[in-house]
């Protein structure tokens, strides 16, 4: 099975990941365990690479508007994402806000998410704002010290700075000369700016004889307006137009997933001469229900219309993979989250959660199994 590490390196194959956060900072290590092992569950439904474990940081000074929702402060990612590789197998790229590390040294950071945690993927991240000093490295400094420890690292590239800026692709650029190996990007609610960066890179790239890192485009499902005034604190640019259609649509969450499957679509095809391979991420923002469930759907579509639209073969490989390593004291837990029935103290037999395992294998009908996790081979 080919690892996340070496899908992100051979950049003309898509990747499809799925992004999620840690337990809110203060959760005990067993119930942080218990919701990767259902985290990892819930994942089987779905043919993904791996994860993307993010760093939530309050953002001071992003903008003076209202934060929708309030800040917590979450569990460490890097020891979440090393708890979903147990429970699944697979690994994620740990978002790192780079401009807010404080505490141990950079250097003792990254040794230690290294060296303990297994953990060699990362997404290195500046600051929200020029108009704050922060603590942390910069980010020529920061991808120096990942490098001595064997981790690669990709970056952050938004879309909306190209609107006023017209720099991001030389942004992009200046990131792959530190040793970016790719680029994920903010959710897109207007494809637009996208397009002209993707474009304009692959332009520069044909330029400078080099070869295009690959662009991993996020996409979030919005079902409510409170959602909604998130995405725009999070700077994401959203045509009014769009946002109307998607709230006033009498279901506002299909509404949405339709619209970012057509941008998908859109996307492709005016950036097909761009010579930059895409990937896909999929994330919701909140914790409102049929935002959740949606991401699944859009996942899925999203999946098929980039594989369909690059006109190669494609089939889904599934592969056995131990549930969770080295944690016979944990077995309880794992049951718990599978659904298998657990002993209770009395000696009786009780199903405390139940998560099917049914498996979509794209092109090839359905295939049901237990224990068992998808990779695209195309």
């Amino acid at each position: 099975m080919l690892s996340l590490r070496d899908a992100l390196l051979e950049s003309k194959r898509p990747v499809f990941l799925f992004g999620t956060v840690p337990a809110m900072e203060g959760t005990p290590t067993e119930k942080i365990r218990a919701q990767a092992v259902k985290f990892a569950a819930k994942m089987r439904e779905l043919a993904t690479d791996g994860y993307i474990v993010y760093d939530i940081q309050e953002e001071k000074g992003r903008t003076p508007d209202p934060r929708p929702f309030p800040f917590r402060p979450m569990s460490d990612p890097v020891e979440y994402a090393d708890l979903l590789r147990q429970a699944s197998g697979k690994d994620s790229i740990v978002y790192k806000c780079v401009a807010e590390h404080n505490g141990e040294s950079f250097a003792d950071w990254s040794n230690k998410t290294s060296k303990v945690h297994g953990v060699e993927l990362l997404n290195l991240v500046g600051g929200a704002t020029s108009t704050v000093t922060y603590s942390g490295p910069t980010m020529a400094d920061a991808a120096k010290v990942v490098s001595q420890n064997n981790q690669i690292f990709g970056g952050v590239t938004i879309a909306e700075r190209h609107i006023k800026k017209k720099n991001e692709h030389l942004t992009v650029a200046a990131k792959v000369k530190l040793g970016a190996k790719w680029f994920i990007t903010q959710a897109i609610y207007n494809p637009d700016p996208t397009i002209e960066v993707l474009n304009e890179y692959g332009a520069l790239c044909k330029r400078e004889g080099t070869e295009p890192k690959q662009f991993v485009l996020t996409f979030a499902p919005v079902g409510r307006a409170k959602t909604m005034l998130f995405m725009h604190w999070l700077g994401v640019s959203v045509p009014e137009s769009v946002e109307k259609a998607i709230l006033e649509a009498p279901v506002p969450v299909e509404a949405s997933v339709n619209y970012l499957c057509d941008s998908l679509q859109t996307i492709m095809k005016e950036t097909a001469g761009s010579g930059v391979p895409l990937g896909i991420s999929i994330e919701h923002v909140s914790i409102f229900k049929e935002e959740v469930k949606a991401s699944f759907d859009l996942f899925s579509r999203c999946q098929n219309i980039l594989l369909d639209t690059r006109g190669i073969p494609f089939a889904i490989k599934w592969t056995s993979l131990p549930m969770v390593s080295e944690a016979p004291a944990n077995k309880e837990l794992v049951n718990m989250a599978m659904g298998i029935p657990t002993k209770d103290k009395d000696g009786s037999l009780t199903r405390r959660f139940a998560w099917p395992a049914v498996f979509a294998a794209f092109a090839f009908g359905i295939v049901t199994g237990n224990g068992r996790m998808g990779q695209v081979l195309a």
